[in-house]
């Protein structure tokens, strides 16, 4: 039966949320002239329902009554004018804009491809062996938001895509620190940091070099070592705080199912990239917390 409120289990509540329906009404609104048609809110909670469970077209229409092709067509049309990830954008950055100081974490994460095979946009990776995609991520630490990300085949490196995310990031948001594991070991990056935050703290280990394996270690390659280190904060008390990102991750997979989604193609994985971000930031408003204030600044926005 088609109804405004959506079954689902109480720790997925958020979705039939007031803040949720609000915050969507702002970028899914009905057109001025012509059909109205379904309401466009409630079919955009219906994907996300569809993400949370992972049931098919087909489960949607028995639930709602609604035949299985307009949901395929509306989402066709969300990914037509990109706007998963313009609702994603407005989010991360209003609220990346409004923290009174942010500690980013970056890292990457790959999901196989659904066939298991090569598809348009995949790439094989050596290292995991499979043909899929890689979703690059900065998240805050401390809320544990997505603020920036980046889908790409997948065997793309890691540092560079870092020096795209972090170019994307203004200059203006009140970054505090930085941190990734030894991946991101390049001192163009700290750098660009630096130059970019004047007082940020980049936790990024620095990498073991061949020569240190050898004995005794050349003294060049031991000042080399310790001018990258000069630069950066290695407390291993602010280092244990990169963790954080692999247990977003975990629940990304585990509980948004991103990568258990049937669909192929690198498109498709950016689009359910930028859902699940979306979702994550929608479940995240309901919380009764002093953050729940920064949604208020979303009408002078949208």
């Amino acid at each position: 039966m088609y109804q405004n409120h959506i079954p689902v289990y109480a720790r997925f509540q958020w979705l039939n949320h007031p803040t949720v329906i609000h915050t969507l009404s702002l970028f899914l609104k009905p057109p001025v002239v012509g059909r109205k048609g379904y309401d466009k809110v409630l079919m955009f909670r219906w994907l996300i329902f569809k993400q949370l469970n992972g049931c098919s077209y087909r489960d949607l229409e028995s639930m709602t009554e609604i035949d299985h092709s307009t949901f395929v067509k509306f989402r066709k049309r969300l990914l037509l004018k990109n706007l998963p990830k313009k609702i994603f954008a407005v989010l991360s950055s209003c609220i990346a804009a409004n923290l009174d100081s942010m500690t980013a974490v970056i890292d990457s994460s790959f999901v196989q491809t659904y066939s298991r095979h090569n598809e348009r946009g995949s790439e094989y990776n050596g290292y995991k062996e499979k043909n899929g995609f890689k979703l690059h991520q900065i998240i805050d630490w401390k809320t544990r938001l997505p603020i920036l990300q980046i889908a790409t085949p997948g065997a793309r490196s890691d540092v560079i895509l870092a020096h795209h995310l972090v170019g994307r990031s203004p200059p203006d948001w009140n970054m505090t620190g930085f941190l990734g594991d030894k991946a991101y070991d390049d001192w163009k990056l700290v750098a660009t940091l630096k130059q970019k935050w004047k007082k940020i703290r980049v936790g990024i280990p620095v990498r073991r070099t061949v020569h240190e394996r050898k004995r005794p270690i050349p003294d060049t390659v031991v000042r080399n070592r310790l001018s990258k280190e000069s630069d950066r904060c290695l407390r291993r008390s602010f280092l244990n705080k990169r963790t954080e990102i692999e247990r977003y991750f975990s629940r990304k997979k585990r509980v948004f199912n991103l990568g258990e989604e049937r669909t192929r193609h690198l498109e498709n994985f950016r689009a359910n990239c930028d859902m699940v971000a979306i979702m994550e930031i929608l479940e995240w408003s309901t919380k009764p917390h002093i953050w729940i204030t920064l949604f208020t600044k979303l009408s002078a926005i949208c």
